[in-house]
């Protein structure tokens, strides 16, 4: 029962370890890595002469990248682009009607109570619906627009590539 206990650990043990065989690109500012970007990643690449290209990273061999097969050297590399999202606003059309129906509410609430007068009842109802969609879309685009667009290889930020391919050599 042990010999066959260890022989399935061993099977389970050898089918779970699987050698390390891609490599890995870090953009670095100083000793801290800002991205790390591996075979198989999609990346943004500014070059010397102002193109920007974009691909999945196939390869990372000799200080080469190779994006869908095109090789591109790290000397080439001016700036890595750091792809941006929109941003778009956080709620939908059903959503909004929603809010309204319930800012509508709201404002009949207040006035029946007598705690406001119909006009300040309505802005209260608004801006207790619609206040804090705003607030989060207004938000997100000044962080939006103070995010990093690109890491500008050079002076303050620099390509790493560490690449973990073992060389082919022929046997004769």
């Amino acid at each position: 029962m042990n010999r066959l206990l260890l022989v399935f650990s061993l099977c389970f043990l050898y089918a779970a370890s699987s050698a390390q065989i891609n490599g890995y690109l870090y953009v670095k500012k100083g000793i801290k890595k800002k991205r790390t970007y591996s075979e198989g990643d999609r990346i943004f690449l500014q070059l010397n002469n102002d193109t920007i290209i974009t691909g999945l990273i196939t390869l990372l061999k000799n200080d080469t990248i190779y994006l869908t097969g095109k090789p591109v050297p790290l000397s080439k590399i001016q700036a890595v682009v750091i792809p941006r999202k929109k941003n778009r606003f956080p709620a939908d059309a059903k959503t909004m009607l929603l809010i309204g129906a319930g800012s509508g509410l709201t404002a009949v609430g207040l006035t029946l109570n007598n705690n406001e007068q119909w006009g300040d009842a309505i802005i209260a109802g608004l801006a207790i619906g619609y206040g804090g969609l705003l607030t989060k879309y207004v938000g997100n685009g000044v962080l939006h627009a103070l995010q990093r667009k690109k890491f500008r290889i050079g002076k303050k930020y620099r390509l790493l590539l560490i690449d973990f391919h073992i060389p082919y050599r022929r046997a004769f």
